[in-house]
């Protein structure tokens, strides 16, 4: 027979509990803080974010953005929670696609460059930064959920809110990106002190993943879930142009507000 746990074994587990979440709180603060990045990158130990843990990261708390992102309908009075409830998990389970697929896509073009600059020898370094950029990323854009909520409830009530809730959205994926430039950048800064032609590569990344990053999540939407339309993984007509569709609800959002 199996003995009962006893009082102080399990008083070790809940420490042991603890002690792990502590650390990932600790992971979450050392990503964000640029100046440790900077004094640390010579140590990948300490410095940089595995692809273990940035996988995790991502694949922890991007479902929470995505959440929120796909509880719209429900917010904005449209639907019950239990008709978006699939809206919510397909939506939950989007982002983190969205992250690795963006990544996987762009690092080809990434790598020629580099090669093509005579920086082949430093991409190993330029990688593990790009993935720590990507934990900080996700970190950021999760912490902006809550406005994300607050603005669905503050603009449930106008006409053209649907349009504004994808542009409330782009807005923050985009705060959140640009933001993690910054840390791509502390990551980047000794490769920069060796050869100024990173400080190119990093402008090219930049650029890269937000071209392949905009056009990505057009492909996968929705994210959001129109109200009028079946709830569906995937839409149809996923393979058009996203840049022509953002200026498209640019064009709706300024016309609903001088209409």
């Amino acid at each position: 027979m199996s003995k009962e746990p006893t009082i102080p074994s399990r008083i070790d587990f809940m420490l042991q509990g603890w002690k792990k979440m502590a650390r990932g709180f600790d992971t979450v603060d050392h990503i964000l803080r640029r100046q440790s990045v900077k004094r640390n990158l010579s140590s990948n130990r300490d410095g940089r974010v595995s692809l273990r843990t940035t996988v995790f990261i991502v694949m922890l708390l991007g479902p929470i953005y995505g959440i929120a992102m796909g509880c719209y309908a429900w917010v904005a009075g449209e639907r019950t929670l239990v008709e978006q409830i699939p809206q919510m998990v397909y939506s939950g389970t989007k982002v983190p696609l969205l992250i690795f697929f963006t990544v996987l896509i762009s690092l080809p073009s990434f790598f020629v460059i580099n090669t093509l600059l005579g920086l082949r020898d430093d991409f190993r370094e330029s990688l593990a930064a790009i993935i720590s950029a990507q934990a900080g990323m996700i970190v950021i854009l999760t912490s902006l959920f809550p406005l994300t909520l607050f603005a669905y409830v503050s603009t449930s009530h106008l006409e053209f809110n649907y349009p504004l809730a994808i542009l409330i959205n782009a807005g923050m994926f985009g705060l959140a990106s640009v933001s993690a430039q910054v840390l791509l950048r502390g990551y980047y800064s000794p490769l920069i002190a060796k050869d100024t032609r990173h400080r190119w590569m990093v402008r090219s990344w930049i650029f890269v993943y937000a071209f392949v990053g905009i056009q990505a999540s057009y492909v996968l939407r929705p994210f959001i879930g129109n109200p009028n339309t079946p709830t569906s993984f995937f839409r149809k007509d996923s393979f058009e142009n996203a840049y022509v569709r953002v200026l498209q609800l640019a064009s709706e959002v300024i016309q609903g507000f001088f209409s």
